[in-house]
């Protein structure tokens, strides 16, 4: 349904756009180990790193695929579900 007519998202497009936006929860994971585990503040601190994550996934995802700003709710809910359960790794 993203890729539209033309078909210009393919899914090497998209893990790689995924992956390249893991960055954020992946700078989480090393700050983490210096936060106190499972306390308010880890979980606010992810909480952030994962909407930032988000973010820049939807907006490239946004761009590369035709008429993925009709769509923009749907993809951000998909990439910050994936980022979430990345970031539930680090904090449990």
């Amino acid at each position: 349904m993203l890729a539209g007519r033309a078909g210009n998202l393919d899914l090497h497009t998209c893990t790689s756009v995924v992956g390249y936006c893991m960055l954020p929860v992946v700078i989480y994971s090393a700050m983490s180990l210096f936060l106190p585990q499972g306390g308010i503040v880890a979980i606010v601190v992810a909480s952030v790193f994962v909407l930032w994550a988000t973010r820049a996934s939807t907006g490239l995802i946004v761009l590369l695929a035709d008429g993925g700003d009709e769509h923009r709710g749907l993809i951000a809910y998909a990439c910050f579900l994936i980022y979430t359960l990345f970031s539930l790794l680090v904090v449990f």
